[in-house]
């Protein structure tokens, strides 16, 4: 679930952002809580579930300025990802004193929103650089998702394919898709989760890997894993 904050003060922009935004997240079945400022202090109060990105007009009315405002966010709010809207291009230059990872004019809206959230999504990825897992050894090991091709229950024993070699595990199949981002990650058989980034093709019955390894699909994880396939595509491919 991503929760995504829009602060603008002008009312029919707010709401045809947030309809662009619930219209995107519609068509790649995002998960998305969206709330919604028209000024400075209704975000400064907020106090809700930590937004993972905001919204930000650089021209809040009042002679409130968003880049001056972005730095009180930076500041306490570290993980929130901030994407600067506006209707001119001078700004541009003025953004940089702050940490966001967007500018956006309000014209290319719709048009950029994929890529927005390409971003906003990579970024949350890379939040947690690492799993712990535990080996056969009983020690642990920690492993970028990044270098995951696929795992595997083998029965008492979990198979870790990595682009640097194999390893087995004693963690259980549901106990690791809670550590991997799910957006690249998909449980796709009772023995398998498969890395998106390395499907080379989707065949009727499994994933063809770019290492030439093959991760079936199971009938009870089919449609799930093929939605879950066509969400990352739709933002990454």
């Amino acid at each position: 679930m991503l929760v995504v904050g829009i602060c603008d003060d002008d009312k029919i922009w707010l709401e045809e952002s947030k309809e662009i935004i619930i219209k995107f997240a519609q068509k790649t079945k995002i998960e998305l809580q969206i709330q919604c400022f028209s000024n400075k202090t209704q975000l400064l109060g907020y106090s809700g579930t930590p937004l993972d990105a905001l919204f930000l007009d650089i021209e809040l009315g009042n002679n409130e300025n968003g880049i001056h405002l972005a730095k009180r966010l930076n500041t306490h709010w570290n993980d929130c990802k901030i994407i600067y809207m506006t209707n001119y291009l001078y700004y541009a230059t003025e953004v940089y004193d702050t940490e966001h990872i967007w500018f956006i004019l309000k014209s290319q809206f719709e048009k950029k929103i994929k890529d927005v959230f390409n971003r906003i999504l990579h970024d949350k990825g890379k939040q947690q650089e690492k799993i712990v897992l535990k080996t056969i050894g009983k020690q642990m090991m920690s492993v970028a998702p990044a270098d995951i091709y696929y795992f595997e229950r083998e029965k008492r024993t979990t198979r870790v394919v990595t682009t640097w070699g194999e390893y087995q595990v004693w963690d259980k199949l549901d106990d690791i898709m809670k550590q991997l981002p799910e957006l690249d990650f998909s449980r796709c058989h009772n023995s398998f989760i498969v890395h998106f980034r390395y499907v080379q093709e989707l065949q009727r019955d499994g994933y063809l890997l770019y290492n030439k390894d093959f991760v079936q699909i199971s009938r009870g994880y089919n449609s799930k894993t093929k939605e879950d396939f066509l969400k990352w595509s739709i933002l990454y491919m």
